[in-house]
């Protein structure tokens, strides 16, 4: 069975708050009487479920096409409940809990509970969101060796209330590939519902989250499955 923990992409998805928020047009249209229907798609690469590549916040860093494809497959996943309401952060001491599952794991997917008004406050979900602490990110990134990858199920690492002012240290801390990060990045998959495969009473065998291979560029949307 398969289980799809990335959502749709349309104009009406909720995003960071100063993303733009274009998506499609429709360039030919059977409707007015072409021959066929053709679409070209203006999309943000930081909307919607995506993953995000160490050129992202370092100008050195890989881009999304220059990472390994099988980074982007993960046969020890595991799911964890961090629960968290709005401008909380995922802490060091949270993920303590779980430090012999995740010594295990090669993607992390945390639900905080936070996804469960995406679809009805929409509003909500793109404010003060849960993110991360830096002390969290150092911590999962130098101790962690099998690790490859986190999902979360809110919009960004950073906050959106102080990420931006602070100079999103949390991106820093999980992406960088400096002197100062001797260790190997952790993919961040942004906005996935984690919920969904918490909620299930099954347990994931893998995780294949492809991207688009967008040469140069510093993110991309992921199709996010769990085969269980």
């Amino acid at each position: 069975m398969l289980l799809e923990l990335s959502y749709p992409i349309d104009a009406t998805q909720p995003k960071w708050p100063t993303n733009p928020c274009e998506y499609s047009i429709l360039e030919t249209n059977m409707n007015r009487g072409d021959i066929n229907n053709t679409s070209t798609i203006h999309h943000h690469l930081h909307n919607g479920s995506h993953v995000d590549a160490p050129r992202h916040f370092y100008r050195k860093g890989r881009t999304i096409d220059q990472i390994p494809i099988e980074d982007f497959l993960f046969k020890s996943p595991l799911v964890v409940r961090i629960e968290k309401e709005s401008g909380q952060k995922i802490t060091k001491e949270d993920l303590k809990v779980f430090e012999e599952e995740i010594s295990l794991c090669d993607l992390l997917l945390v639900y905080t509970g936070y996804s469960d008004c995406r679809a009805d406050q929409p509003s909500m979900y793109c404010g003060d969101f849960p993110s991360w602490s830096v002390e969290a990110a150092q911590y999962l990134r130098s101790g962690f060796p099998k690790l490859k990858g986190i999902a979360m199920d809110f919009l960004s690492v950073d906050s959106s209330v102080t990420g931006g002012r602070d100079g999103f240290p949390v991106h820093h801390a999980f992406l960088d590939e400096d002197a100062d990060h001797p260790t190997r990045t952790l993919l961040l998959f942004e906005d996935i519902d984690t919920g969904k495969l918490w909620k299930t009473a099954s347990k994931a065998k893998a995780v294949y989250a492809f991207p688009l291979r967008l040469t140069g560029l510093e993110a991309s949307p992921i199709s996010m499955i769990a085969e269980l």
